[in-house]
Order: C-alpha cells, then structure tokens, then sequence
C-alpha cells in the first residue's frame, strides 16, 4: 500500500498535459471567494447532529371572488365564465401540496386569494417581514395582473426569487417584462412539472447553503470556509487523515462486498490485482468514514499521484449514490457536481476536455465517471475496471461506456461577483475502447447541438449529465441572478 509523496496542497492540476489556463483561473477565482479560519482540533469531534431545514415557499393565488362577477353586468374577461377559479385553486392546493412532501418543503397555501391591490399591499408587507424563501404567484384573472406587478416587486426588493404561473388562456398580450432575472415565468396550462422545477430550484438553492463538503488537502491543520454565493461551507481537511484512515480499513465482510459487486457488474477486469480492489475499497470507506465524522455532504480532494489511494472507484460509486465527489480538488468541480444534483437528480461525469476538429466533436475524458448516471433508481451503464491511466502502480480505475445517442447537458459554475454558469446541450456520439483511444479511462465523444463549432467549449473539468437539462440550469442562473457564459450559445436570450 506504499503511496508516492503527496502533491503541493495548491496544485490542482492535469495529468493528461491539457491547457490549465482556464482552469487555473477559475481555481483562484475560486480560492478567492473563501475566508477560511482554523477550526479547534476537537471541532468536528464535538458537534451535535446537523439538521437541514427545507426551503419556505410562499405561494399566492390571485383572483376576484367569482361572485364578483355574478350579475347580468358581469365582467370575466380572460379566463371566461366557465373557469371556477375557486375548485382550481383547491386542485392546485393539493397538487402543491404533494411537491412539497416530495421535494422536502414547504409550500405555504394559506389564506384566500390576492382579491385587489388593497390585498396585495398587505400581503407584500407580510413578504417583506418574514422573507421566505421564494415566492410563487398563480394567477388566474386576467385583470389580477397590476397586484401580481405589487407583489413581484416586493420580492425583489426584498431579494426573494419569484416563480410566476399563469394558465394558458389566462392572460392575453405579451410577457417578454417577465422574462427577466429573479423571475421564474410560466404561461402554460396546468404545468405541474414546470411548477415543480421551480420550487426544486428554490429548495437546491436552500440546501446548498447549508451543505458541508470536505476538501482533503496537504493543509496542516482543519478549516473552514463559505463559499459566497451557494452558501456551502468548506471544510479543509488534512490529507494525513485520509491516510489514517485508509490503513485502518480491515477488508472484512462490508469491503469484501463492495468489491464483489463492483467486479461483478464489469463487464471485463483487465489488469487489476486483488490488492488494487481491496485498496480500492479501503479507500471508499475511509472517504465514507470522514464524511460520517465530519457530517458532510460531499468532498474534492488533491488525488493525483497518491499511488494506491487514489479514490476513483470511491468517487464513481458516491457519486452514483448523489454523494458530491470532484477529483484534484477542484472546488468549482464540486459546486458543479453539488449543483447538477440537485437540480436533475442525476450525477455528472467531471472530465478534461479535448476536441475532434475534423468531426467538429468534443471529446471528454477522466479516469472515474459514476455509472448512474440516469441517477441512483436509474440503469446502470456497462463499464470494465483497469488501472489507472498515468501511472505504473496498478491502481483501479474504472471505464464507463454511455449510450449513444443519450442527450447530455455540460455545464461549470464558476464562483465570482456575480457568479456564472456556462452550460451546453448535445447528444452521445460513442465511447471508444481504449485503445485506439486514448486519454483517461473513461471518454465520451459528443456532438453540440447549441454551438455551431466543438472547440467554443471552454473551462477545464466541465461536468456532464445525462439529459436535456441545459434549460434547467440556464433558468436557475436566471432566478438568482446569475450571469450565463455566452460562449458561443445558439439559441433565446433570456430564457
């Protein structure tokens, strides 16, 4: 189990000999955003269990009384006389009522609907006074839009994100004013699903402010800081911990598990001892271990170069569980993972990037990749272990086949005043056997289907997830206020 010396605690960088300048850059914007303090050596030993609180959504309904409207002079304008604003109310109550118990929130539905602006102006002060974490308006009158305006402005003047619902046929004219940062806007007709993204954003938003995750580094001692905008603390952590760790793992029942079944799902081991699997596993749990003592939620760390503890079959499997795992400690790369998570319950496959000019493809590669990647209830990809790419000691590594065809969302947040997120859309084209590939263990070729040319990628350690959710997160960058990277990007602005 000899491991070679441990890298420098700043370096961050690539072991396929890539261009680091962008991800250099993003690591010292990254550094930046964090006050870090040292943490008393008994810290993490006398904490008491962590709780996280679920996102508090305020959730308004805004129309007239169809009594209102009763008389032979009656007036309903858009939605017509037929709506009964008052039964779809109750439908949407039970409705939101049934996302909030599923995305662990609350949506608070009480009291009667936003009548008039006499109405709204109470409710707005209500809003200002108790600042919820988000706000969303349904709308089903027509002429209810003047008290929508009073409430959506008091929610930006408070700084609380607003989702905006109004059903089709609801309201005639444009909504081009709607479209805009801290607004979620929704013109459809009875689109639960839309509805409820809008408040998964709004709970990813809460969670990640109470997140802990671990970077494991050469830093002497523990520490701990936030990261500005998500919220999410960091806590530095010495890699001799790690390494305790790791000698202390007894390869008993539990690790003789977890090697049967990550070997007996491979569809070919090709040059992996024994005492690389057991390695392997006494790697995952002592990253299980240090993220159970210290209450966290995810971790990063300076991986390279650490001989027979290097966590790749670790990260591929907590990932696959939605345990935020990023390699090199790359704190953005987390973020991502982090992020992405939440956002698409699926994890993401942290790469380095490199570009198939002739075929106007990028090409994505690293040496672990979850194999989840449809997230934890979702089939699981072929894959076959090897060892690592770059080094000569038999480490295991695992290599990922995605199917082709498979839609796939990039995307790399980058931390900053204000932060940014730089997000792509395209589709599997293959995975090669490696060889005649090369790179890291893991690749992925992809065609853009939003760029008119591959090499307009940028950053280093992008994450890919499987799906089409490139609108996803382009609509959370616009509900906190986030800048989007236009690099290149083909398609609406804004969302």
């Amino acid at each position: 189990m000899a491991r070679q010396p441990a890298e420098n605690e700043s370096y961050n960088g690539c072991s396929c000999g890539c261009d680091r300048r962008d991800f250099l850059a993003a690591m010292s914007v990254a550094a930046g955003t964090l006050a870090f303090h040292t943490l008393s050596a008994s810290a993490g030993e006398a904490e008491s269990p962590r709780k996280k609180a679920g996102a508090v959504v305020r959730a308004v309904f805004l129309y007239p009384p169809s009594q209102t409207f009763a008389g032979p002079e009656g007036w309903w304008s858009w939605p017509g006389n037929d709506f009964d604003a008052e039964n779809r109310q109750k439908q949407y109550v039970a409705s939101l009522g049934e996302m909030a118990k599923k995305l662990g929130m609350t949506i608070a539905c009480d009291g009667p609907p936003v009548a008039n602006t006499e109405d709204a102006r109470r409710l707005a002060q209500e809003i200002g006074a108790t600042k919820p974490d988000g706000l969303l308006l349904v709308m089903f009158y027509n002429r209810s839009l003047a008290d929508a305006d009073l409430l959506l402005k008091a929610a930006e003047e408070s700084g609380i994100p607003a989702v905006f619902y109004v059903g089709l046929g609801v309201k005639h004219g444009p909504v081009a004013q709607y479209r805009r940062p801290g607004v979620y806007f929704i013109q459809s007709l009875d689109n639960f699903p839309a509805i409820e993204y809008g408040m998964r954003m709004i709970q990813a938003k809460k969670l990640m402010g109470q997140n802990r995750l671990l970077s494991i580094t050469e830093a002497p001692e523990t520490r701990e800081g936030t990261e500005a905008f998500l919220g999410a603390t960091v806590r530095v952590v010495p890699f001799a911990r790690y390494a305790e760790e790791f000698e202390k793992v007894a390869i008993g029942a539990e690790a003789k598990s977890l090697i049967e079944s990550v070997t007996g799902k491979a569809k070919e081991i090709r040059g992996i001892s024994r005492e690389a699997l057991e390695n392997a596993a006494r790697a995952h749990f002592a990253l299980k271990k240090l993220l159970a003592d210290e209450q966290a939620d995810g971790v990063t760390m300076n991986c390279l170069r650490r001989g027979m503890l290097k966590p790749c079959i670790s990260f591929a499997t907590l990932n696959s569980q939605l345990v935020p795992a990023a390699c090199e400690n790359d704190l953005p790369a987390v973020y991502t993972q982090m992020l992405g998570q939440l956002l698409t319950g699926r994890p993401g496959f942290q790469h380095n990037p490199c570009y198939d000019t002739e075929n106007n493809h990028y090409y994505a590669s690293h040496c672990t990749c979850p194999t989840k990647i449809h997230g934890p209830d979702g089939a699981e990809l072929s894959y076959l272990l090897r060892r690592f790419a770059h080094t000569n000691e038999g480490s295991c590594a695992i290599q990922v086949f995605w199917n082709p065809g498979d839609p796939v969302t990039m995307v790399r947040y980058y931390p900053g005043d204000p932060p940014s997120l730089d997000v792509y859309a395209g589709k599997v084209v293959a995975s090669h056997p490696m060889p005649p590939a090369a790179g890291c263990t893991t690749n992925v070729e992809i065609e853009l289907t939003d760029r008119d040319d591959a090499c307009m990628v940028r950053g280093h350690h992008n994450l890919l997830f499987c799906g089409e959710f490139a609108r996803h997160f382009r609509l959370f960058a616009q509900l906190y206020k986030m800048k989007l990277a236009d690099t290149g990007f083909r398609g609406p602005w804004p969302v």
